[in-house]
């Protein structure tokens, strides 16, 4: 009795041993490495480009006053498209949607701290905290929404920029399925606020822009 007893306390203490010896589930999918980047690409042009909206359409704010002098001289600070050269003709303001990049920060243990996304644009990026759980649904193959919000003060002009936008990732592919935007700027005293944009897929298909896995550049962040 007492030999048996020792036999399942040995066997036991091995299955504890062998289980304290097992590394950490994975935080991520086998052969995703950070930080993460995926290019955007509008699956209407002809050439592989990314995607470019508009805001303040034809021009004018949410509130229709005609607001081009403001806008005209808020581009001017950026420069002019070279991407899109045909869209500097544009009355409103064309915002590129380059790519995405997501960032995991960890603790000293090895374990997920958090993370950050950044949405790239032709100038600069856009990079804020990102919800944990909507960061692992994402890595999972889920639809995920991330919200990000941008802003600069130049003084004289300053602006803040809001952006949702749902993602999902298959493998390497990734699907933008919905994408909501808004953008307010200040020229002195006097503020102008864009009506909100919300786009989603054309009849037919259940994605509004499509992207892959692509070296992305070093841009700004705002």
């Amino acid at each position: 009795m007492k030999r048996a007893f020792f036999l399942f306390l040995e066997i036991g203490l091995g299955l504890l041993a062998a289980s304290a010896a097992e590394p950490p589930p994975p935080e991520s999918p086998p052969g995703i490495s950070f930080p993460l980047d995926l290019a955007i690409i509008d699956p209407d042009a002809k050439e592989m480009l990314p995607p470019y909206i508009v805001m303040f359409p034809d021009g004018v704010d949410k509130d229709s006053r005609d607001i081009r002098g403001p806008l005209g001289r808020l581009e001017s600070l950026r420069g002019e498209s070279k991407m899109f050269p045909e869209s500097n003709k544009d009355a409103g303001l064309p915002v590129v949607l380059r790519g995405l990049r997501l960032h995991r920060k960890l603790e000293s243990d090895g374990s997920v701290a958090g993370y950050e996304i950044e949405l790239l644009g032709e100038f600069n990026s856009i990079k804020v905290p990102a919800s944990q759980d909507e960061a692992k649904k994402f890595l999972s193959g889920q639809p995920a929404t991330f919200a990000l919000k941008g802003e600069k003060n130049y003084g004289l002009y300053s602006y803040v920029s809001s952006t949702k936008i749902e993602l999902q990732m298959t493998g390497d592919e990734l699907s933008v399925r919905k994408l909501e935007a808004d953008f307010t700027f200040r020229e002195g005293i006097y503020a102008y606020t864009s009506q909100t944009l919300k786009l989603s897929p054309p009849a037919g298909r259940d994605y509004l822009y499509r992207g892959k896995r692509a070296e992305l550049p070093a841009l700004p962040s705002i």
